[in-house]
């Protein structure tokens, strides 16, 4: 059995975490678990890098916190806040959504486009494709300018956005796109726009937790000479007195 934490970077109510949770379950083949945790403190959504750095240190307590009972760990946010920290220091693999997503993107299309929430997000996620060296493949960034809390709101006024949003960036180059939300993707945004929109729109929360499960499977973890193992017994000492586990 494969269990995987989805990690939920900012508060949540637990209603929520569980109607993703029921959502998250179908993703997986019937042999692997998916588990919603919110962390315990941080922002109401992410969307800024400010509330995207507070996030990431909640993210890495959390991970102390629940690792040992977990073969993989998804970040629930497209921002993917924290990664290479997590990375560092989780003992499994943490896929960040976008990460995965895109890099799926690159077996179906040449040229991608990213579809986000607000105007605000758009220079986030073109750093973010410049960290992670995707930007030669980036097409367009078009936003909805539907906060993420209004999302699961109004399917109607969502469904229209994103059809003009999905057809711009498709005019701008884009040959694949790909959801730059976690709660656009717990609302299936991509089924909504399915028979409308003519190239293939990648969902983060299936891709992010699908390719989870597949490193938990293989037992494929990070390499160590990218992602050098954080300094337990330092940690231990100092930032996580009590919690982290020094073998």
């Amino acid at each position: 059995m494969v269990k995987i934490l989805y990690l939920v970077p900012g508060l949540m109510d637990k209603e929520e975490q569980k109607r993703r949770e029921t959502i998250a379950n179908k993703f997986v083949s019937s042999n692997t678990v998916v588990e919603v945790r919110a962390v315990e403190s941080g922002p109401i959504s992410i969307e800024s890098a400010v509330e995207e750095d507070i996030a990431a240190g909640e993210v890495l307590k959390a991970i102390v916190k629940f690792q040992e009972k977990y073969d993989a760990i998804v970040l629930g946010c497209a921002g993917d806040p924290g990664l290479r920290a997590a990375r560092e220091l989780s003992k499994n693999p943490v896929v960040g959504p976008a990460e995965a997503t895109i890099s799926i993107s690159f077996l179906v299309g040449d040229r991608y486009g990213l579809i986000v929430p607000l105007d605000r997000d758009v220079p986030t996620f073109r750093a973010l494709t410049v960290k992670y060296g995707f930007n030669h493949r980036l097409a367009s960034i078009v936003p909805l300018n539907v906060p993420v809390l209004e999302l699961g709101k109004n399917i109607d006024l969502v469904k229209t956005r994103l059809e003009n949003a999905c057809s711009k960036a498709v005019d701008e180059g884009a040959e694949v796109l790909v959801l730059g939300c976690m709660s656009l993707a717990f609302i299936l945004a991509d089924e909504l726009v399915k028979d409308s929109v003519n190239v293939p729109v990648l969902n983060p929360a299936k891709i992010g937790i699908r390719v989870a499960e597949m490193l938990a499977q293989f037992r494929i973890g990070h390499s160590r000479m990218s992602y050098p193992m954080a300094d337990y017994r330092k940690l231990a000492e100092s930032v996580f007195k009590g919690e982290l586990k020094v073998d």
